[in-house]
């Protein structure tokens, strides 16, 4: 069972860094959904220059990891945001677009983090995180068929890759390293900047792991990456009288909480509002039979508009 977690402390609490890292997912949601505040959306692709390659990595077949490494200076507009996703584009030689058929890894992983100056590149990824690694995804990830579209030049960035956990950047450097087992359908090259592109060295720079276990240069995929600003965002925790269960769920969802909570609101992963319950009792339950597989945020209110949310998962 998923405990709630406190997103608002008054008093400075002695959480771990994983923990803290889980609670801004939440913290995250609870500033999109409780405020009535625009959240800006900001994209930045890297890197600027465009010129045609390809490299088969994010988006093959079989087992890769690779790390793409971004200097400061490419993500200052993003300084201070939650990145939530990021996306490839697929090589102007394609002239069909992906997967032909809808595609799933058993499990992608991705990973945020500091990183060294991208010319101190280190074909070693340990040496080359700064910090300690955020994980921001795991799972399996479905890619409908045609999501990646052709025919550009360049092709346009159509599949976002959402986060789990909504990363906070605060303007350093950017390492972005992909784990993934492989997909059940065919592999894709990436656009990508070949390691002799201006700038590759100097504002971007990627490695991947070889089959042998050696690392070895990468051409750089060209990436997406999305953020979100909250803008002017107050809110306040009620204290932790409330039970969720079961979790996971298949049917129903069973609230109960000491609070006279009056509101119950569900969003998906992607920030949508799919479900809202007002006039609530004391205990409750809320129908998910019809909801699809997958994580979800229930956010509940009391009668004096302060808020809980919690993660649940119905199977």
């Amino acid at each position: 069972m998923i405990k709630p977690l406190l997103i608002f402390n008054s008093q400075k609490n002695n959480f771990t860094f994983a923990v803290e890292q889980y609670n801004l997912l939440i913290c995250f949601f609870v500033l999109l959904f409780t405020s009535g505040n625009t959240f800006a959306q900001n994209s930045k692709v890297v890197p600027e220059n465009f010129v045609t390659g390809a490299f088969l990595g994010p988006l093959a077949n079989s087992t890769r990891s690779n790390q793409l490494l971004i200097d400061d200076s490419q993500l200052t507009t993003l300084s201070g945001k939650y990145i939530t996703s990021i996306s490839f584009r697929l090589p102007t030689t394609v002239s069909n677009p992906w997967p032909a058929t809808n595609t799933t890894f058993s499990d992608y992983q991705i990973y945020l983090s500091n990183s060294v100056d991208p010319a101190n590149r280190q074909l070693n990824f340990a040496a080359n995180v700064v910090g300690t690694q955020t994980q921001v995804r795991s799972g399996s990830l479905v890619i409908p068929a045609g999501s990646l579209t052709a025919g550009g030049n360049p092709n346009n960035f159509t599949f976002d890759i959402v986060f789990d956990t909504p990363y906070l950047y605060t303007g350093t450097n950017l390492l972005i390293e992909i784990r993934h087992t492989g997909s059940d359908g065919s592999s894709a090259s990436t656009h990508a900047a070949g390691t002799s592109s201006a700038g590759y060295g100097t504002l971007f720079s990627a490695c991947w792991l070889q089959s042998t276990g050696s690392v070895a240069n990468a051409n750089f995929s060209y990436v997406k990456i999305n953020a979100l600003d909250a803008l002017g965002v107050k809110s306040v925790e009620f204290d932790d009288s409330l039970s969720i269960y079961p979790n996971p769920a298949k049917d129903f969802v069973y609230i109960k909480s000491s609070r006279d909570v009056v509101e119950l609101n569900v969003f998906n992963m992607v920030g949508q509002k799919i479900y809202s319950q007002k006039n609530i009792s004391e205990t409750t339950h809320l129908n998910v039979s019809s909801f699809s597989k997958g994580n979800y945020i229930l956010q509940m209110i009391d009668r004096d508009g302060n808020t809980k949310t919690t993660k649940f998962i119905k199977e």
